[in-house]
């Protein structure tokens, strides 16, 4: 799978906290740091020419598994892949 996406992502040279939240040893974040830090992350995303290709990147690979990543967090990629789980399951069952 090719990651030239990578080349026009708008995240490109941002501080990776500001995608998936403070390393191991650093301290933590409050619930409001949290939800400032996810919804300014989101906001490059959805300025980003390469978001559909960073989601179909990370919804393929099981070790992104948190933060955001393609405009969605670790939970709405959860759902997003159930969707698109259950619209296949239906599209193969169609004549």
């Amino acid at each position: 799978m090719s990651r030239r996406w990578r080349d026009r992502a708008a995240c490109k040279g941002e501080d990776l906290v500001l995608f998936y939240g403070p390393g191991e040893g650093e301290p933590r974040e409050t619930p409001q740091e949290k939800e400032a830090r996810v919804q300014r992350a989101k906001q490059i995303c959805r300025s980003c020419l390469a978001q559909m290709d960073c989601l179909d990147f990370h919804l393929q690979v099981s070790a992104a598994q948190y933060g955001v990543a393609g405009g969605l967090d670790e939970d709405e990629r959860r759902a997003y892949r159930r969707r698109m789980q259950r619209k296949t399951a239906r599209e193969r069952r169609s004549p």
